[in-house]
């Protein structure tokens, strides 16, 4: 009976044994470059993540440190309009010479990063510094702000006062083809006893731009510009928002439905058509589901378009729509009267989630993704949120930033295996044992009882 139990006991504590997890169960990876001592360090998810990830809810991300072992942590859903509340923002800007206005030009040599930032703007063969009092046009970038600018504010050199001069503002978002933003604006500075007018700000259409051309009028005397400022509505500037494209995976062309493929569980609060063809307008139905056997879910009725007036383009805004993670939409024409062929192209904004990890054991960490296999569930999430929400200031958290991308087992870990539930089985079969032992415990102090009493 004893043997029976010591049995039992060891088969318990394998089946309840948990093996621990490495990163080499993992598709891929990055590695974490934390350059503070602080105990609690944040990140900011990056889109590979997303679209590697197997669970939607990114149950199977992880964080392992240097001895491949993995660190508590927890993710932070994403909100909508979580951002920094300022009352403007500094812009950069280019002077460019006046033989140099066209940006189209092949003389000119514009360096710009894949992000679209404008790093250096130069003529070809032309080292000569510029004499910015006489420089009648510049470049102002502003490619790296996701949020529609409300106005922009100048500031011109040499001048306290006694000035008006009237500009035009274009605006491009690929440095070739420029359309007009602000046909004709005014900066003035004026003074006449204890009179004093000022206006340095000028209004600017709702519009998503990267890029905008200033220039002095003809009958205008140039002035260096040493400041530009932008402003936004209420004072707030939205927050890492990424634009992505989706995917074209099903059309019918006959019936007019194009179906889209995100490619990931990304957070997304807005959606956008865009047309490759000018002059274009369509009335749909947007839809979306979060799988391919998922019932479609309408999230917008309304109209798109994209058209041209001479020099002014009309395009329709992005929509904002309830927070969703669907990975599937669909566009669908409620008209298919002058669509033809077009291809419409669906692209969407969204927001990253930050992970949140404690830094337990070595660096360099890594923040391994992707692995369809995990049964390990993140338990301390919760608790560790609550600390982070009660008891830290942004201060006592330190920002992580993303280095290089690592393989780890790579696609293989996307693939669900099919395997019997061992764990289960072993787990009836320690019960029947037990039950069997119980039984054979009972029968033994049964006839044990009935020999003390016949005797």
């Amino acid at each position: 009976m004893k043997y029976a139990l010591m049995v039992f006991s060891i088969c318990a504590g394998n089946v309840f044994a948990v093996e621990q997890e490495s990163m080499h169960e993992y598709a891929r990876g990055f590695e974490l470059k934390t350059e503070q001592q602080i105990a609690i360090y944040k990140v900011a998810l990056p889109e590979t993540v997303y679209k590697t990830a197997t669970e939607k809810d990114l149950s199977d991300v992880r964080v392992f440190n240097q001895d491949n072992e993995p660190v508590p942590h927890v993710i932070q859903q994403s909100k909508r309009k979580t951002g920094e509340k300022i009352e403007s923002l500094e812009l950069p800007y280019f002077p460019i010479a006046t033989e140099d206005i066209n940006l189209t030009s092949n003389a000119l040599d514009i360096t710009v990063t894949n992000e679209g930032k404008v790093v250096r703007i130069q003529a070809e063969g032309k080292t000569r510094e510029l004499n910015q009092e006489t420089v009648k046009h510049y470049l102002i970038d502003v490619s790296h702000i996701n949020t529609p600018i409300d106005s922009l504010d100048f500031k011109l050199n040499g001048h306290e006062s006694g000035y008006t001069k009237v500009f035009r503002l274009d605006y491009s978002n690929d440095l070739n083809q420029w359309l007009s933003l602000v046909p004709q604006a005014t900066l003035t500075e004026l003074k006449y006893g204890q009179y004093a007018l000022k206006n340095t700000r000028v209004k600017l259409p709702h519009k998503n731009i990267k890029y905008i051309r200033f220039t002095w009028f003809n009958d205008v005397v140039p002035s260096a510009i040493t400041s530009v400022k932008a402003n936004f509505k209420d004072g707030y500037l939205s927050e890492n928002q990424f634009w992505s494209t989706s995917r074209l995976i099903n059309k019918n062309i006959d019936e007019a439905i194009y179906e889209f493929d995100t490619g990931g569980v990304f957070n997304v609060e807005q959606i956008n058509i865009e047309f490759p063809k000018d002059n274009t307008l369509i009335d749909v139905i947007i839809e979306s589901r979060v799988s391919e056997n998922s019932p479609w879910k309408r999230r917008y009725n309304g109209v798109f378009y994209k058209l041209y007036f001479e020099e002014l383009e009309l395009t329709s805004n992005p929509v904002t729509v309830n927070l969703t993670n669907d990975r599937y939409w669909q566009i669908r024409h409620q008209s298919t009267d002058g669509v033809g062929n077009i291809e419409p192209i669906f692209k969407y904004a969204w927001r990253p989630n930050y992970l949140y990890f404690l830094a337990r054991g070595s660096a360099p960490y890594v923040l391994a993704f992707g692995n369809a296999n995990s049964n390990t569930r993140n338990n301390i999430s919760s608790k560790l949120m609550s600390i982070i929400n009660q008891n830290l200031s942004s201060q006592m958290v330190g920002l992580a930033k993303i280095g290089k991308e690592i393989i780890l087992k790579g696609e293989p870990a996307l693939i669900i295996k099919k395997r019997l539930p061992w764990q289960r089985i072993a787990l009836w079969a320690i019960l029947i044992i037990a039950v069997i032992i119980i039984a054979t415990m009972v029968i033994c102090l049964s006839r044990n009882m009935e020999k003390t009493g016949s005797t």
